[in-house]
Parts: structure tokens; C-alpha cells; sequence
């Protein structure tokens, strides 16, 4: 069994589009890279905000066995492999790099949006993200009801007047 040293990451970069859209070629799936910037290139090329970075560890001989294997084919990037079709059950995804791609699709007022939104509180990029519905006696309140809500606000913890007075058990 190899040690975690002996293995060699490679990458591979999807966007979902449909299947009648995708080129057909024979080897359709296994191609992937070394090169983690073509990968991410390659989530994001359509422009969506999809796409999926994935990676596979492959011992040294899967990864001569790939290359061997792209040597044949007619590969077109540098660091590209061709990886055995019963290795690819065990690709997972990169998560991080999967943000990374999909978040060069964003739109440049996205990018400011987010960039703001990063320099909040995280209580309040919660409460953004997933507001609170209002309750049913909050529904038809008027600013004057806010108002008069917030002032009662400081009076949660003070001793209501009162006096003592014998309940005649």
C-alpha cells in the first residue's frame, strides 16, 4: 500500500452541461490534470456558477499508467492524464478550489457585494443570508408599535411596582 508521499494528486475541472452539448469523445470523464489552474479553468469556462473542482490521489504506477495512456491519445494541455475508468469512483471534491472557480464567474458587483459582506459582523451575514420571518402580531405593525416596543426593551429585568397583598388561602 502506498504512503501518503507516494501518492500524486491530479485534478479535473466540470461545469454541468448537458450531455448533448459536451463533445463526444471516447475518453469522455478521465481526463485529468496536475495542473490545478487548468481544472479550475475548466469549472468555470462556460460561465456558470456550477462548475465543480475534483481531485483523485493515484500511487506512481496509476499515474505512469495515466500518462502512458495519454501518450497514446491526442491530449492537449501539459500535466493532462487519461486515468482508468475504475479509478474514478474514487475521486472526491475539492471543495475549496470548487469556490475558487465558481467564484470567478461572479459579476464585479458581486465581487464588491461579497467583499463588503466579508467585513461584517458573521451575526449580521446570518441574519442577511437567512433572515427571520415575522411573526403574526408583527405582520400589521406600524414604526409607531416598533417604537414603543423598543422602549419597553429596558424594562425586561427592572421589579414591576407592586404590592404585597394576602391572597387568602
Amino acid at each position: 500500500m502506498a504512503g501518503i508521499e507516494d501518492l500524486i494528486r491530479v485534478f479535473r475541472g466540470t461545469e454541468n452541461i448537458p450531455i448533448e452539448d459536451q463533445i463526444k469523445y471516447p475518453d469522455r470523464g478521465k481526463y485529468f490534470t496536475t495542473n490545478v489552474d487548468d481544472a479550475k479553468w475548466y469549472a468555470q469556462r462556460k460561465g456558470t456558477l456550477g462548475g465543480k473542482v475534483n481531485y483523485l490521489d493515484l500511487t506512481k504506477e496509476e499515474f505512469e499508467q495515466a500518462k502512458n495512456l495519454s501518450k497514446v491519445k491526442n491530449i492537449r494541455l501539459p500535466g493532462e492524464v487519461i486515468v482508468d475508468e475504475n479509478l474514478l469512483k474514487n475521486q472526491k471534491l475539492d471543495f475549496f478550489k470548487t469556490l475558487q472557480a465558481r467564484a470567478g464567474n461572479l459579476t464585479n458587483l458581486a465581487k464588491k457585494g461579497l467583499s463588503k459582506l466579508v467585513s461584517l459582523p458573521m451575526s449580521v451575514v446570518f441574519s442577511i443570508i437567512d433572515p427571520t420571518t415575522a411573526n403574526a402580531d408583527e405582520i400589521n405593525m406600524r414604526l409607531e408599535d416598533f417604537a414603543k416596543l423598543k422602549e419597553m426593551e429596558g424594562m425586561v429585568d427592572k421589579k414591576l411596582p407592586s404590592e404585597p397583598k394576602d391572597i387568602g388561602i
